[in-house]
């Protein structure tokens, strides 16, 4: 008896185990058309807002990727797929209904896909016909001229890690650190391009052209090939047209493993924002001690400028001389006794391998590898900069440390520029490729990729560049510039007397019996053209002693 009880119990779940499974598909394709009902709306939604985005970008003269075209595709035949499914549902056929259920658990989690996605073209992806990365000296001359050239709102973005609209970077070590609040420069006052003798381009500039200016956004990966660029945030934007305007990054102790050069107070000065905590430290130290670290541009203009704030200084360079890449013995020995008989002392031929530090963690002290110690309640360390182009490392060609460009600053990915610190471009004068790190450069060679640009896009015919290099700098009551070349011989001229109330002296350089390069110290807006003149059509010199002579009137001859 109770074998045949369980046979037909077990009969009847044999029976009846198709139509559970069956009532449990129904139950799950209902609770799933739910789910996908719902997906669906929202998928409508944010195709409807991208297919708008996608209309404003277009009208504004950008591109949208084929991406994004291929996802608004996608999505129209995923909702023909639904609406079969839809379709066949409504035909109330039991089984029918069950065994779709498979079909719509399968759309369920593609519809979920297609709206990540498209989620992530809505708020990450953003499409530009023209793209700066980095938002220097050079950005900002860029986008001058790319309105001068006719540029479209829309059309063009500024990517900067700085959060500020770009500016004269040469002010942070120059008027930025004068100790008169009345005096000293502040932003707005030097944003570009007042450097070039230009007006101010304020934020609300770049507003009024319709540019956008992506400020504190950091690009940390780039695919050339895609034409992307990817933030630390996780933004995505795309480009027609790439200009690489990532200068160069500051070279630092820490880099080297120098003991303590972590240390509070010790600071660089590239950014505006070093500038404002040097800044900030002057006024907490005031009247203390400073040690500059580098005899260049920055160690010399540092040091002027900590001086002028009543600081005790003292330099510190491993060089038999400063400024040893220009300035000829001669020459620097002028500037050393001129900044000596300023009350700042200079340690040559030396390094700092140690730094000491108080329970703050503050900088009390700089160890030398000859032995001294330098109190410092300050140091800044100006010992070089490196060109910023890890992010394109393998995706472009290089030379010298930089990115090799043509005369019109293409590199060898069509469609992507580079410009001012990271460009390796021919210099025609020379003829020799060349990356010059200095913001008459930066200035200049943005200028001229945002010609050959347009040139390209229109078809005109543009001159390559044609540059003449030149340096400069403003020191105390002292004012000096250099154009050309400074190879050759040396013929030093004029009154070189660090105790004349207004010194003026100068060098030419000279190569194959030509001047290649000169530099006046002191002119006068006439003299310095006349030097850079000279220096541009290499005159022959047929008698140094009367060049000596002559000087600086041999220049004012041309």
């Amino acid at each position: 008896m109770a074998s045949s009880f369980n046979f037909v119990i077990g009969s009847a779940k044999f029976i009846f185990a198709p139509i559970e499974r069956c009532l449990n598909c129904k139950r799950n394709f209902d609770e799933n058309m739910k789910v996908l009902q719902k997906l669906l709306k929202e998928l409508n939604t944010v195709k409807e807002v991208i297919e708008l985005r996608l209309s404003a970008e277009i009208h504004g003269g950008t591109m949208q990727t084929e991406e994004v075209k291929n996802w608004l595709d996608d999505v129209q035949r995923i909702k023909t797929e639904i609406e079969i499914i839809e379709r066949k549902a409504k035909e109330k056929k039991f089984l029918s209904r069950a065994f779709l259920g498979k079909m719509v658990e399968e759309k369920v989690v593609e519809l979920k896909a297609f709206l990540r996605k498209g989620k992530a073209f809505l708020g990450m992806v953003k499409s530009f016909k023209y793209i700066i990365v980095g938002g220097g000296v050079a950005a900002g001359y860029a986008a001058r001229e790319f309105d001068r050239q006719g540029l479209k709102p829309g059309q063009l973005a500024i990517i900067s890690k700085e959060a500020v609209a770009p500016y004269e970077r040469p002010t942070l070590s120059k008027g930025y650190l004068n100790p008169n609040p009345k005096a000293a420069a502040r932003l707005p006052e030097f944003h570009v391009c007042v450097g070039s003798g230009g007006d101010r381009l304020l934020p609300d500039w770049y507003k009024e052209k319709g540019i956008q200016l992506i400020l504190g956004t950091e690009i940390v990966k780039v695919n050339l090939a895609l034409k992307t660029l990817v933030s630390a945030a996780g933004e995505i934007f795309k480009f027609q047209t790439l200009i690489i305007a990532t200068g160069s990054t500051v070279i630092r102790l820490t880099d080297f493993k120098v003991e303590g050069a972590d240390a509070e107070n010790i600071f660089y000065l590239r950014e505006l924002e070093d500038a404002d905590k040097l800044v900030e430290s002057i006024k907490m130290k005031k009247y203390g001690k400073a040690v500059i670290i580098g005899g260049g541009y920055i160690g010399l203009e540092v040091a002027a400028a900590m001086r002028i704030n009543d600081f005790d200084v003292t330099m510190v360079y491993p060089d038999p001389w400063c400024m040893p890449r220009l300035f000829t013995p001669t020459m620097a020995a002028f500037y050393e006794n001129y900044y000596e008989n300023k009350g700042i002392k200079i340690i040559k031929g030396t390094v700092p391998v140690g730094f000491n530090a108080n329970a703050n963690g503050e900088v009390k002290g700089v160890k030398l590898k000859d032995g001294r110690v330098l109190e410092a309640d300050i140091v800044v360390v100006g010992v070089g900069a490196r060109p910023l182009t890890a992010l394109f490392k393998g995706q472009l060609e290089e030379d010298k440390g930089g990115i090799k460009t043509d005369g019109f600053f293409k590199t060898s990915m069509p469609g992507v520029y580079a410009v001012g610190d990271v460009a390796t471009f021919p210099i025609k004068l020379y003829n020799e490729m060349r990356r010059v790190e200095h913001v008459d450069h930066a200035r200049k060679s943005a200028e001229h990729a945002v010609k050959a640009i347009k040139a390209n896009e229109t078809g005109k015919e543009l001159e390559e560049y044609d540059y003449l290099p030149y340096f400069y700098s403003r020191i105390f009551e002292l004012s000096w510039q250099f154009y050309g070349d400074n190879v050759g011989e040396t013929l030093f001229f004029r009154d070189n007397n660090p105790l004349s109330p207004k010194p003026k002296f100068g060098s030419y350089w000279i190569k194959d019996g030509k001047i290649v390069g000169a530099f006046l110290e002191g002119g006068t807006p006439e003299e310095n053209k006349a030097i850079a003149k000279v220096s541009r059509l290499n005159p022959p010199v047929e008698n140094l002693d009367q060049l000596k002579k002559e000087g600086l009137s041999f220049a004012s001859k041309f």
